[in-house]
């Protein structure tokens, strides 16, 4: 009975005699801090006064209404709140439920061989406060601090419960900088339990700022539920095929009236937005920094809830859907079993055609089959579960991405090599076959457009160049250095599209052992300015796109291959415009000049890694084949070359080396090497299914020709690949002190050396073990624990440690115009400097740099990311179908009979039962993770026998292993 209850039944019972209570001796519990007094025994003449009472109070209770404006509330009484709240940052069991969530990174965690993968994270303020969100679970908290653990940053935020959790830095999807004062966040700590008094007392203060910020965000959110405003009608695009964007700030303004820019309506929206999923998706990786959500499309907005009706209605349009799945279903697998190792390709079925409501169902899935973040909720999955359980063909399959892609290609909708990273939204790719793309057509008639254009009459009259206006005649043409008959040899792979560069080499006669080395780097800008259109929708790509069944370029493959690509117009007898970075280094190693001028190129000869090598008598790049030899990917000849050819090649390689071992003596830097997994593809581009829905029916015979590829940096950088990459980072030094010289401003790559985490002794262990070129392996960089600091763009010539380069020097980016556009915006940069040697100010001036810096580590990031899951995802298609194999030949290879992997981080929760650890498969070139018992711990660098439990391929692929038995 509560506190106030006694004195109420005193005040109601007058008529009620007094009795002589016995003499009672208290008895003190041993855990006890008080005394607990036996109850009294009621006599029987006050248990009907005492009925009464307990009946009223019960009455009184049941009547009372809580409102926003009259809550339910704890008794005031002296410090009670207080001491509520103490009892909240008490401790509690070793790790919470909430705790427990938020500690497993794993499903949104991309893949990775080394801590630099992660390294690269945003900086919370301790003080700010912030939303968490995992799955399903959300939570407001203070961030209290930071934490390096187990090779990744980890912030530690003290939520409203009183928990203190650990959380990545992608988990946080809104913040309010300085929301805890720094001096009280200091003294709170950063243990999951407070130490002592003086932590207890600091987070009691924050948790009940931390309340009180809670109760102003549903006030706010109050608010927007009382003004029912509509926000997805008003910030959809006007065409109902396209998505759109909103940011928070202006979504604010469009749901509340009342302070829509303070930080509680803010939060409010987000909260908002966040609750419509059909409507609104967050930011794929970086929402915090974002604050912008992607607006669906009308269509699929109407789509799904079309289908939803469907499902819930089991409509008879459904059912017809679901009977005619279930035929394509089982004669795709016959198909495919028969076929299993026939070209690709493509049968239409002609006597069975999709209606248009199987045609929004077949929508609907195909919209379900797209990347989501596991943190916002998916409102796709409960349609998706409910078609396809109830076909009847994948009953022993939990319905989740993996499943859903087998359906879309058993039912013909997706091609069984379909390539799902390369069609995610942010890519923004051209997916149609590259002769029937209308983008590509409208970029072949700009071109010529733009090329008819080049009069020269536009250059008497000194008219502004239009979006569509190259340049009438080469800006530099008068100050080009014509090299004459000086050979250029452009080396690369035989099946290279995008020729950058092209090296030559001048031995100083007077001077033994000195020599000019000339890297010419292809010069686009000779013709494009950066006001064409092509200009800007290559910055929007940032680079060209490099996929194993395809190539992306930069810019258009008309003007590449017949301008700007070298080799190009030399092919015609014109002399090539190139860009040259020369470097002259002497006996010793040493750089001790350097110059950068606009050439003119004629004596172009093409080689390939391979010939030159042989050439040479060098060990070439060395790749292992674990399923199987090579296929021929093309004739590989000895080019016809002069003597004096082979022995400027080999000046080359003399030259290179001995300037390399000299940088490596000013920093001693060290880089480890892991094996990487890739296929090569006989035949490319690699189409999958239609881009446009098909009306007719469809099923899938074969697959690619394709060659499984494991090597690392150690096995390919050697012979004539080491040199040509030597060069190119050399250049990229001499545009670093060139730029410095002449007072020009640019960015900078730059990269810190790594920092020791436990013994500062593990970086001398490292030097020490390193081979020549400064390789270390892998697993014993990880058991070295080192952070690796995140490269970085700076307008000063800083540090680029793992290549050597020295505070100072610095390091820009100009050797691939033709893919990069931060080269075409270096080489922009130098052309101006040319021909305005004097001007005090530039094109790219350091503002709009240093805004461009962030645009370029955005892009950057973006691509690295595709890249790895792209491989990861090919390679284990191909892993997948060799398991899979329904008749495999009796002599082939397996290399799937015998594997190790080492760890490559600490064990994290996988679920209640389940841990598991990351590792890297050496013979595969693959990540992998290994599923254990709880109670299972192997450390970092540690090598295991293990064996295939899984191949996923869904939307994100994996590789999943066990131990064996006694690993």
């Amino acid at each position: 009975m509560h506190r106030r209850a006694g004195q109420l039944l005193a005040d109601i019972r007058p008529n009620v005699q007094p009795r002589q209570s016995p003499i009672v001796t208290p008895i003190k519990c041993d855990n006890s801090k008080g005394f607990n007094r036996r109850p009294r025994t009621l006599p029987s003449s006050e248990l009907a006064a005492t009925a009464k009472l307990t009946d009223k109070l019960v009455r009184v209770a049941a009547g009372t209404k809580f409102t926003p404006k009259r809550p339910w509330k704890h008794t005031q009484t002296l410090r009670g709140d207080e001491m509520r709240l103490l009892d909240t940052v008490k401790p509690k069991p070793p790790m919470t439920e909430t705790q427990a969530t938020f500690a497993n990174d794993v499903e949104d965690a991309e893949p990775g061989v080394g801590p630099e993968d992660t390294s690269a994270v945003s900086y919370i303020e301790p003080g700010s406060l912030v939303e968490i969100r995992k799955g399903t679970t959300y939570a407001h908290g203070v961030v209290l601090g930071h934490s390096y653990i187990n090779g990744r940053m980890w912030h530690l935020s003290l939520i409203s419960t009183g928990e203190v959790i650990q959380h990545v830095e992608s988990d946080v999807f809104i913040e309010v900088p300085r929301m805890a004062d720094g001096d009280l966040t200091l003294r709170a700590g950063t243990g999951v339990i407070p130490m002592d008094r003086v932590e207890t007392n600091a987070r009691v203060e924050i948790l009940r700022s931390l309340r009180e910020a809670e109760k102003e965000i549903n006030k706010a959110f109050m608010i927007i539920g009382r003004k029912n405003v509509m926000l997805y009608p008003r910030v959809r695009a006007k065409h109902p095929d396209e998505w759109a964007s909103v940011s928070l700030s202006d979504a604010a303004k469009l749901v509340c009236d009342y302070r829509p820019e303070s930080w509680p309506t803010l939060i409010a929206t987000h909260k908002y937005i966040m609750g419509r999923p059909i409507e609104f998706v967050p930011h794929m990786h970086s929402q915090r920094i974002a604050l912008t959500y992607d607006v669906r499309p009308e269509t699929h907005v109407v789509k799904l809830q079309k289908v939803v009706d469907m499902v819930r209605k089991r409509s008879p349009e459904l059912e017809a859907f679901i009977e005619k799945a279930r035929g394509l279903i089982l004669t795709a697998r016959e198909k495919a079993s028969e076929s299993w190792d026939e070209p690709p390709n493509r049968v239409v079925v002609k006597d069975i055609t999709f209606s248009s409501d199987d045609r929004t169902i077949l929508d609907v899935l195909h919209l379900a089959f797209r990347r989501t973040r596991s943190s916002s909720t998916d409102p796709f999955s409960g349609v998706v579960t409910s078609i396809i359980k109830r076909i009847g063909l994948h009953a022993h399959k939990m319905v989740d991405d993996v499943c859903l892609r087998q359906f879309l290609i058993e039912i013909g909708e997706m091609a069984p090599w379909e390539d799902t990273v390369t069609h995610r939204k942010e890519l923004n790719l051209d997916l149609t076959p590259y002769k029937e793309s209308q983008r590509v057509r409208d970029q072949d008639a700009l071109i010529k457009k733009s090329l008819s254009l080049m009069e020269p009459s536009r250059t008497k009259t000194k008219q502004p160049l239009g979006p569509e206006d190259f340049y009438d005649r080469d800006p530099v043409e008068h100050l080009r250095h014509d090299f004459g008959n000086l050979p250029v040899y452009v080396i690369d792979d035989l099946g290279a599209e995008e020729l950058d560069d092209g090296l030559s080499v001048e031995p100083v006669l007077n001077e033994p052992g000195s020599a000019w080395v000339h890297v010419h780097i292809a010069d686009p800008t000779a013709v494009l300015p950066p006001t064409h259109t092509i200009s800007e929708a290559a910055r929007r790509m940032g680079s060209s796109a490099y996929f194993i069944h395809r190539t992306w370029p930069m810019l258009p493959s008309s003007l590449t291959h017949d301008r700007l690509s070298l080799c190009s117009r030399s092919r015609k007898g014109e002399p090539e415009p190139v860009l040259t970075f020369s470097f002259k280094v002497d006996a010793e190693g040493s750089m001790v000049a350097y110059d950068v001028k606009a050439g003119l190129i004629r004596n172009v000869k093409r080689v390939n890694y391979d010939s030159v090598d042989r050439l040479l008598g060098k060990e070439g790049a060395q790749c292992g084949y674990p399923f199987g030899p090579p296929q021929t990917f093309g004739a590989s000849h000895v080019p016809v070359l002069e003597t004096k050819d082979v022995e400027n090649m080999r000046l080359i390689d003399n030259v290179t080396r001995r300037f390399r071992q000299r940088s490596r003596q000013t920093l001693n830097p060290f880089v480890f090497s892991a094996s990487i997994a890739t296929l090569v593809a006989t035949e490319k581009p690699i189409h999958g299914a239609p881009t446009t829905p098909a009306r007719n029916a469809s099923y899938y015979r074969g697959f690619p020709n394709l060659t499984y590829q494991v090597y690392s940096q150690v096995t390919m950088e050697r012979g004539s690949r080491l040199f040509v990459a030597e060069c190119m980072k050399t250049a990229c030094r001499v545009a670093s002190r060139w730029f410095a010289a002449n007072g020009v401003p640019m960015l900078r790559r730059s990269a810190r050396p790594p920092i020791a985490l436990e013994d500062n002794r593990d970086i001398e262990r490292l030097v020490a073990k390193m081979d020549e070129d400064g390789f270390v392996d892998h697993m014993e960089f990880l058991q070295a624990k080192l952070h690796i600091p995140p490269v970085e763009y700076v307008l000063e010539p800083g540090m680029h440690w793992s290549l050597g380069i020295p505070e100072g020097e610095g390091y820009v980016r100009v050797t691939s115009p033709l893919r990069r556009y931060s080269d075409l915006v270096a080489h922009w940069q130098i052309k101006d400097a040319l021909l305005r040697p004097k001007a005090s100010t530039r094109p790219f001036t350091p503002g709009w740099l240093t805004n461009y810096a962030t645009e370029v580590f955005k892009h950057e990031k973006l691509w690295k990311h595709n890249d790895q899951s792209h491989r990861i995802q090919w390679t284990l298609m191909y892993i997948k179908r060799f398991l899979d194999h329904p008749n495999p030949p009796s002599d082939r290879v397996d290399p799937l009979q015998s594997l190790s992997a080492y760890i490559t981080e600490p064990s994290r929760t996988r679920d209640f039962l389940t841990n598991q650890l990351r590792c890297h498969v050496p013979s595969l070139g693959l990540p992998a993770v290994i599923v254990t018992p709880r109670t299972v711990n192997i450390p970092v660098g540690q090598c295991v026998n293990v064996r295939v439990k899984d191949v996923q391929v869904g939307l994100k692929a994996a590789f999943v292993l066990e131990l064996c038995s006694g690993a």
